[in-house]
């Protein structure tokens, strides 16, 4: 296999293309030394594409062509990673046919008549690769690794007749959040298939990375306010349901699809098989109760009650007080890609105390934060608090002694409520009340005929939530593609909304040759928002098709549903978690005369002054004072909080030590002198020495210790002192 540094010399003009669910592809060129020469490769010769020794694609050569510029003849090359082969090879079903649903193994039921059934989307990604791998179209060491929601579905329509590309992208159609890419950071290719929100993130600086356009814009139109259903029987619609349970189909923006009950199938015909959401499955499902206790809002009596019983220390505190209160999500929690977990601030009200959380109950959300307060005080803390009270200020005078009391863990957004652990997860009120014994519908009955279709619409509702930003980010820099593919986009230095956004990074683009890299953002190119909802709605129509195609003899013509939908759901797994959280105590700095220090707000980088450490003069090896004089504790605190800072030292004619004061600029000098007589009393000999410089909110630090005086030494001949 030829290795292939697209960073060589010798290669020019070198180029890298990726899109997500689609075959990289890499091209360069290099001289040619006689129009005659052989080539340098052969079609579908394996290569691996490599930059500055990391390998960004492994697959072919599809291009090598002889090509002419001028006087000279140069080789232009091109090459396509191991997912190629999936653009042109068709996909058989499993029982060799090109019509036809995929395979009756993927249904929720199973029958030997072909019937409108659901297949899982990550089982369906699994075999369709494990089955391009066992025709050789994939290389036999290949890994597969597929992080999609096993609990994700959709109709299965005829996706057998195309390519196999062409039925991963149909797929893509059904949970639009997924990306498809090739990781070369083990020892072998791995082909990943994963959500969108599982993927790591890529952060562009905007200067650090040249960005020199950045046109990103958010989607809300990709957002739907409600999902759902029309059920209808010939020309007549006699249900609809929709998610969110009671919202209005009537929006603009909302995702619609129409479900025809086939004409076999009246009210009076043979009994459908149970919904795997009927509430007949809740009458034996336990009840289990959950707590939480309210976290703090602001400063009050409640607020520092809740402290203390989180940290017992505080009681033996006297003169306590809360301040500034910040909030903060905590990111990459575990579980935080749950139906149930939510980054809204009413998940983030009271601390989870005890019950197990179910991603079937919608109701109880979950957040996990930070939660940071300050705590102070103006008395000295008592021995054992110092991890607590970690800096000091000056407030009117006195030491105030104060730090930051961090808690994080899992929260939640009710304070007692009692839920039924069954797959509908019905709830009770917020007063702990039991929630409905039948989950709130009614019985099965012989007359019953409509499908519950609550939890597509639901997991169709719920992938959607994430806001899109669409567009395209442009680099001068050519930055390397492994780090870009199959990662969300986060930009620093740029707009705030840029760094909160995490959209999925859809196509990469690097012109090695011209420097420079784009980036494409938002949804799959193949997919557009029109394409997506032609997609939905056709689904229904497609299937029935496809049923009439494949009818037999008295087929049975009603919709198919788990056959396990009698098993109890997974059981509640998610309990309390939390605490408080201590840094190492800030280590005491040494004590140095004339140290300048800054005046922070409790809570804040905001700077209400600065202190400055008296500190020693020595005068002819003497000490002969230390200044200035404090006049906060052992500071001396000033207002200053920007430019300089000098001390004025000021002497009688006979070298006394007159005074001493802070100026903000540089006072008079006029140093002491060798004399051959007493000196004048009356005469003032005065010094300005630069303490430190202020400027962008730190400390430059001029003069540390002690400062001996100089005096001005002269040469004494005919013409005066030397100057």
């Amino acid at each position: 296999m030829h290795i292939i540094d697209l960073t060589d010399r010798a290669i020019k003009g070198a180029k890298y293309d990726w899109r997500n669910f689609a075959a990289a592809k890499a091209s360069w060129q290099q001289m040619a030394r006689d129009q005659d020469e052989t080539a340098p490769y052969s079609y579908l010769e394996p290569v691996r594409i490599v930059w500055d020794g990391v390998t960004v694609l492994e697959g072919t050569i599809r291009k090598c062509a002889l090509e002419q510029s001028g006087n000279a003849w140069r080789w232009s090359m091109e090459a396509c990673d191991i997912l190629q082969p999936l653009e042109a090879a068709l996909c058989f079903n499993p029982g060799g046919h090109l019509r036809g649903g995929l395979a009756a193994n993927f249904a929720g039921g199973g029958s030997d008549v072909d019937v409108p059934r659901k297949i899982k989307i990550a089982g369906t990604v699994q075999w369709l690769l494990e089955d391009a791998r066992k025709y050789g179209l994939l290389p036999a060491g290949v890994g597969i690794e597929v992080a999609v929601s096993p609990t994700a579905w959709m109709w299965d329509t005829a996706l057998g007749c195309d390519m196999y590309a062409g039925v991963l992208r149909k797929l893509l159609g059904g949970r639009p959040g997924m990306v498809c890419w090739v990781d070369y950071s083990g020892a072998s290719p791995v082909i990943r298939v994963a959500d969108g929100e599982e993927l790591p993130v890529a952060t562009l600086d905007r200067v650090c990375d040249r960005l020199s356009a950045i046109n990103l814009s958010p989607r809300p139109d990709l957002v739907p306010p409600a999902v759902g259903v029309v059920l209808t029987a010939g020309r007549q619609a006699y249900q609809s349901q929709v998610w969110p349970r009671g919202a209005d189909l009537h929006q603009e923006g909302c995702v619609t699809i129409q479900v025809a009950l086939p004409g076999g199938a009246t009210s009076t015909g043979d009994e459908p098989p149970v919904s795997s959401e009927d509430p007949v499955w809740d009458f034996t499902k336990p009840i289990v109760e959950v707590r939480g206790d309210k976290l703090p809002t602001g400063t009050g009596a409640a607020d520092l009650k809740w402290w203390q019983s989180q940290v017992p220390e505080l009681a033996k505190v006297t003169g306590v007080g809360l301040g500034t209160i910040k909030r903060s999500l905590v990111a990459n929690v575990e579980g935080s890609d749950l139906s149930n977990y939510s980054t809204d601030e009413t998940a983030q009200r009271f601390r989870h105390v005890s019950g197990q959380l179910s991603v079937y109950c919608k109701t109880i959300k979950w957040s996990y934060i930070e939660l940071r307060q300050v705590v102070y005080t103006d008395t000295k803390p008592p021995k054992g608090t110092e991890m607590i009270f970690t800096k000091t200020r000056n407030v009117g005078g006195r030491v105030r002694y104060w730090g930051w009391l961090k808690w994080h863990g899992r929260t939640i957004n009710k304070q007692r409520m009692r839920y039924r652990a069954s797959k509908t997860g019905e709830a009770g009120g917020d007063d702990g009340s039991d929630p409905p014994i039948s989950g709130g519908g009614t019985p099965p009955s012989s007359t019953m005929e409509w499908p519950d279709y609550t939890s597509i619409l639901r997991q169709y509702y719920e992938i959607t939530r994430p806001l899109p930003w669409e567009g395209a980010v442009t680099s001068l820099r050519a930055l390397c593609p492994s780090g870009l593919v199959g990662r969300r986009l986060v930009l620093e230095g740029a707009r705030r909304a840029y760094r909160d956004m995490a959209t999925v990074v859809q196509g990469v683009s690097v012109d090695l040759a011209g420097e420079t890299t784009s980036l494409t953002t938002g949804v799959p190119s193949h997919l557009s928002l029109q394409d997506m909802v032609d997609r939905i709605q056709q689904m229904a129509a497609d299937q029935q098709e496809l049923d009439q195609e494949q009818q037999q003899d008295n087929p049975i013509q009603t919709l198919q549903y788990d056959a396990e939908a009698y098993k109890s759901p997974d059981a509640p797994t998610i309990g309390p978690e939390g605490g408080m959280v201590w840094s190492e105590a800030p280590e005491q700095p040494p004590a140095y005369g004339y140290q300048v220090t800054l005046e922070r707000a409790e809570g804040s980088d905001d700077i209400t002054g600065s202190r400055i450490r008296p500190g020693k003069l020595m005068l002819s090896g003497r000490y002969i004072g230390t200044v200035p004089t404090p006049n906060s504790g052992e500071w001396f605190a000033s207002s200053c909080t920007a430019g300089e800072i000098w001390l004025d030292v000021k002497f009688s004619g006979k070298g006394k030590l007159t005074g001493t004061s802070i100026a903000y600029e540089q006072g008079t000098v006029n140093p002491l002198r060798l004399q051959m007589e007493e000196g004048d009393s009356a005469e003032v000999f005065s010094y300005s020495f630069h303490l430190a410089t202020i400027k962008d909110k730190e400390i430059v630090q001029h003069i540390l210790g002690t400062i001996q005086v100089p005096v001005y030494g002269g040469t004494f001949y005919p013409y005066g002192p030397a100057v």
